[in-house]
């Protein structure tokens, strides 16, 4: 479905720098603490897709873009070209094979995944989550499985810089993203409005207000 492959993709941004101890404070307050600090990232990426035999499905490249608060892209080069695109109110999935443009509203499309920590410090996104600590990272996961089509999310280290992401759905695929050509810059100037194409398709799933009767 087009939203399960949405919700997935939006785990694909995060990481975090810092010179002091990992075990100086509880893993939420940690990693909450450094990714606020994370501003202006920008790598390409390699991602493979493997099954539960650890059969590869299917690999991509890439880069992305994470400026805070709430605004990231994430661009599939090749082997076809696909943007996710948010402003941290809106969220735009372009396909230009399929020609279509699908639109949604941010909060929504990532409160429930472990995406939502990487671009909010909001309390109530938060204490939706348990994060523990890994050798080299921390591991994310929904504490309500069934409201999720991630089952959890892994990030891997190397020096504080971010270098793997690892996503586990809830059918048990892997996802697993290495990152190159980290860098970081707060002063980055990058649109995240996306201009749609003239003659594309227009799926949008944001939210009606409905208007009060008088």
């Amino acid at each position: 479905m087009k939203i399960t492959k949405i919700v997935i993709l939006l785990t694909l941004i995060v990481s975090f720098a810092s010179s002091f101890s990992l075990l100086a404070e509880p893993s939420e307050t940690e990693l909450r603490k450094l990714l606020a600090d994370y501003d202006g990232f920008t790598a390409d990426f390699n991602q493979e897709v493997k099954d539960t035999k650890n059969n590869l499905l299917h690999s991509a490249s890439g880069k992305l873009v994470f400026k805070q608060p709430g605004k990231f892209i994430w661009q599939i080069n090749e082997p076809e070209e696909e943007l996710l695109l948010s402003n941290g109110e809106t969220l735009w999935w372009f396909n230009p094979f399929l020609e279509q443009v699908s639109i949604f509203d941010a909060a929504d499309a990532v409160s429930t995944t472990p995406f939502a920590l990487l671009v909010s410090q909001n309390d109530e996104v938060w204490n939706k989550f348990t994060i523990t600590e890994l050798e080299s990272g921390f591991m994310i996961k929904p504490k309500d499985e069934n409201d999720s089509q991630v089952s959890q999310l892994a990030v891997y280290f190397d020096e504080f810089l971010l270098n793997e992401i690892v996503i586990t759905d809830r059918t048990q695929q892997t996802s697993s993203y290495i990152l190159k050509n980290q860098a970081f810059n707060k002063s980055l100037s990058v649109g995240f409005d996306f201009e749609i194409p003239e003659d594309i398709e227009i799926d949008d799933q944001r939210q009606v207000q409905a208007t009060p009767r008088q």
